[in-house]
């Protein structure tokens, strides 16, 4: 009996002791378990508010404006700057005009104010082919305007003219309208630079009546 005692007792003795040692180690994993550092958190936390402003900043068009093909193709094809020699409010005013060397061009008001004429260099300083970009923005109080983009020939173009004819104005001219012409204060460097004006609406008018056309096109049937 004693020895049938002594044969089960090792087996028991073996038994609690793996026991004990599977939950001592059990206990150790539960206190050492590997937790995040407060400088690991603090990184992973900005690099996701990054990604999630960079996200809207994108889909917004602040960091890379959207492209409107569109817009772009109509600017590259109608619009071109051209210096201004003199203005005013009747084409005899600005008699003589040189057929050679200049032509005149009316810039409608709204409001039943009275337009302006303008006496411009008949030779473009630059031309719309020169707009590798454009695209639609808004200005301070929320007004529509385009900003432009030139490319590499462009740049230098505009920044060796407008270095040259600072206190002139220069008219950004479209198709045959006059958007605007602003006097220029400074050399424009970088490239870039943005249309404004009142008869802006004359180029989105366009674009629109051209998407009418292309969509009236679209639904009528073929001819057989």
């Amino acid at each position: 009996m004693s020895e049938e005692y002594s044969s089960r007792d090792p087996d028991k003795h073996e038994k609690n002791h793996y026991t004990t040692e599977e939950h001592s180690s059990q206990k150790f994993n539960r206190h050492h378990k590997p937790q995040m550092s407060p400088l690991l958190l603090v990184v992973m936390i900005i690099v996701i508010a990054g990604l999630a402003a960079g996200g809207y900043m994108l889909s917004h068009g602040i960091i890379f404006p959207g492209q409107d093909s569109e817009l772009l193709k109509r600017i590259q094809d109608g619009l071109r700057f051209h210096l201004v020699r003199d203005q005013a409010i009747s084409a005899t005013q600005l008699e003589p005009i040189n057929p050679e060397t200049d032509f005149v061009i009316f810039e409608a008001h709204a409001n039943n104010r009275s337009g302006m004429y303008y006496k411009l260099d008949k030779t473009p300083a630059i031309l719309g082919t020169n707009i590798k970009e454009a695209w639609l923005d808004k200005d301070e109080i929320g007004g529509k305007i385009i900003k432009i983009s030139f490319d590499s020939a462009g740049s230098g173009q505009f920044a060796d003219f407008t270095g040259k004819h600072i206190g002139e104005q220069l008219a950004i001219v479209y198709g045959d309208n006059v958007i605007s012409a602003p006097v220029i204060q400074s050399r424009i460097a970088g490239g870039q630079a943005q249309i404004t004006g009142r008869n802006i609406e004359v180029i989105f008018e366009e674009i629109r009546n051209a998407e009418d056309k292309m969509a009236t096109e679209a639904t009528q049937p073929e001819k057989e």
